[in-house]
């Protein structure tokens, strides 16, 4: 047995596993809900728009009734399609959200359990690469476990989500190229029918990046169950 582990199971289910699924909850359950009405409010604007021009004084030499709906069109999508990609951004924004809450619960374990006192205000030993040696030095591969290429990918995706275009954007590109089809997250568009390699420039505004609940959920599992595997893995070693 490695590192207290026994109490670690009940503190990693107590404090680690349940901030997780409350983050996933209420994502799903809180927040997206939200924005269920967005197309509703779109039609409203659409037509109060084009109820205010009509009200108005018009010159039907310059103006006529569908250049005033295809303005009041106009509006609603805006604001249709500018809800939606604050839709989108909320949904991949949750990516590095996951990835980074489980590297600091993980990293909390490193610095009371494996680090000495007196290294672990010291910046140099707060890395996840540190705790993999110092398991790796008891016979321990942390890196072995079936959740960490899963969550591996997750940073990825986190590193993705906050800095666009760059070496972990091709990483992701190549992994899981169907997160940049529009496609994937909106059933309505049909896919492009000839692939190629999309540039990042905006995924934290809902754009380049298309990532659906579904995919964060399967990402958020993940880091949920590493906990329980982790102590097992603890509690045999």
């Amino acid at each position: 047995m490695l590192h207290n582990a026994t109490f670690w199971r009940g503190y990693f289910q107590r404090m680690f596993k349940s901030h997780l699924e409350r983050t996933l909850e209420a994502l799903e359950h809180r927040l997206l809900p939200t924005f269920d009405g967005i197309e509703a409010e779109a039609t409203a604007l659409q037509e109060k728009t084009y109820n205010d021009m009509m009200s108005m004084p018009l010159d039907p030499d310059v103006v006529d009734e569908s250049m005033l709906a295809e303005a009041a069109f106009e509006a609603g999508y805006k604001h249709y399609s500018g809800m939606e990609s604050v839709r989108q951004a909320l949904i991949n924004s949750f990516a590095p959200i996951l990835y980074h809450t489980w590297e600091q619960q993980l990293l909390a374990f490193h610095r009371k359990e494996v680090l000495h006192p007196n290294e672990e205000r010291k910046n140099k030993f707060l890395r996840v690469e540190v705790l993999q040696t110092r398991l790796m030095d008891k016979g321990f591969d942390i890196t072995q476990l079936s959740t960490w290429s899963t969550i591996d990918e997750l940073r990825i995706l986190a590193n993705t989500v906050k800095h666009a275009d760059g070496g972990a954007g091709d990483q992701l590109k190549a992994r899981r190229p169907e997160f940049f089809e529009p496609h994937h997250a909106k059933a309505g568009i049909a896919a492009m029918p000839i692939r190629y390699t999309p540039s990042i420039y905006r995924p934290m505004s809902g754009e380049d990046l298309y990532l659906t609940m579904a995919d964060l959920l399967a990402y958020g599992r993940a880091t949920i169950d590493f906990w329980d595997e982790f102590a097992d893995a603890l509690e045999s070693a």
